[in-house]
């Protein structure tokens, strides 16, 4: 799977004009590798012609840093330290490591460019895709030490492949949702007068780990009352009273993969202002999922709700995009958004998730995770969007 995977990423950065490329970050070093653990740098040629050279050829036994004379064939690597030899060596078997030693990540991606082209040291014009979620401090003193080569900021094209997913994945992350339907289905029990924001926060938390959640997809929102107002309100010990909107933004990682889902709940029967503002909200959701399949511009989903919502009386109370892709990471490419004209393909993974926040006052906001399909799509989420009262 990562084997195609590499082969589609370096037909992308070719059509670039791009030479090597650098990745780092934990979603994609485990999208295109396997590798799951904490840090790795890995490298990839794109073209055979800039695979390392065939004499580049040291024992793994020693200091230096190349662990074995695979490297020609391969035309990639993954460098990393003491803490993860063994880890790459089940995970990656048919990627050759490199093991740091005494050298830091820098200077053994400066010697292995360096030995490209048959051995000789690469001038101007070679070019070196690095994704913009880089750490800005590595970055620089990248930059700095490769001096003579050209550092290409290519994060649109390293993420493009991770865009459309394939079945398993799409299997998996619907696996992570179902845990947060069961999670959203215990709360109800628990959300009353009197308990607190946080108290439904850990609760939620707590129980998507006992289903198999490794960690949270983002940090737990929950948010009460006058606290609903702000769509990405941080969690406090706000009590729970009568009359409150509750709304919940929750997520968990269940292998790898990330989950979302929004649902706004009454505690004691709402006016008939939070009916009409929870009927807007879930109405626009609704409209919006109507148009969802493949062949649309995200732009036009994002509208069909957004226009909805202005022409309720509530245009100025709605700020955000309308969704995001989910994948890897909680917040991938495409989006619902006014500004991206991406058109959508089939599995695509995407929330929509409108909102009407009245400041001061309450905020609702109803959150589906959906696949994009040929003619259509598919909910992820199955939990009930009905106004609940509890």
């Amino acid at each position: 799977m990562q084997e195609l995977r590499r082969e589609e990423l370096k037909k992308i950065c070719l059509e670039s004009s791009l030479d090597v490329i650098l990745i780092d970050s934990p979603e994609n070093l485990r999208y295109y590798t396997g590798f799951t653990g904490g840090e790795a740098v890995f490298l990839l040629a794109c073209d055979r012609k800039n695979s390392l050279s065939s004499n580049y050829d040291i024992d793994k036994n020693n200091d230096n840093v190349c662990g074995n004379n695979i490297l020609p064939e391969k035309g990639m690597c993954i460098i990393t330290d003491s803490r993860y030899y063994e880890q790459v060596e089940k995970e990656c078997p048919d990627i050759p490591l490199i093991r740091l030693s005494n050298r830091t990540y820098i200077e053994v991606i400066r010697e292995l460019l360096d030995k490209m082209n048959n051995g000789d040291t690469v001038g101007d014009g070679f070019r070196i895709a690095v994704e913009d979620s880089m750490n800005l401090s590595r970055y620089l003193k990248l930059k700095d030490a490769l001096a003579g080569y050209e550092l290409n900021v290519s994060g649109e094209l390293i993420n493009t492949p991770r865009m459309i997913k394939d079945d398993n994945e799409i299997d998996i992350i619907g696996k992570a949702e179902a845990i947060g339907d069961m999670a959203f289905d215990h709360i109800l029990s628990v959300i009353k007068p009197g308990i607190t924001e946080r108290d439904i926060a850990i609760e939620l938390e707590f129980f998507m780990r006992r289903q198999g959640a490794s960690k949270l997809s983002f940090d737990t929102i929950v948010a009460s009352g006058p606290n609903s107002s702000m769509p990405h309100a941080q969690v406090t010990d706000r009590m729970i009273e009568y009359g409150d909107f509750v709304t919940m933004d929750f997520g968990c990682v269940y292998k790898g993969y990330c989950s979302d889902m929004t649902r706004t709940v009454a505690v004691g029967n709402p006016t008939d202002e939070m009916r009409k503002v929870y009927q807007t909200v879930l109405d626009a959701n609704l409209k919006a999922m109507d148009g969802i399949r493949a062949g649309v511009k995200c732009s036009d989903i994002d509208a069909l709700a957004r226009d909805y919502i202005k022409d309720n009386g509530y245009g100025g109370y709605f700020g955000h995009g309308l969704g995001h892709s989910v994948g890897l990471y909680i917040h991938e490419e495409p989006r619902f958004s006014p500004k991206c004209d991406t058109i959508m393909k089939e599995n695509m993974v995407i929330t929509d998730e409108p909102g009407i926040y009245l400041p001061g006052r309450f905020g609702v906001r109803i959150e589906d995770l959906v696949v994009v399909k040929e003619n259509g799509y598919e909910v992820l989420s199955h939990s009930p969007k009905e106004l609940i009262i509890v």
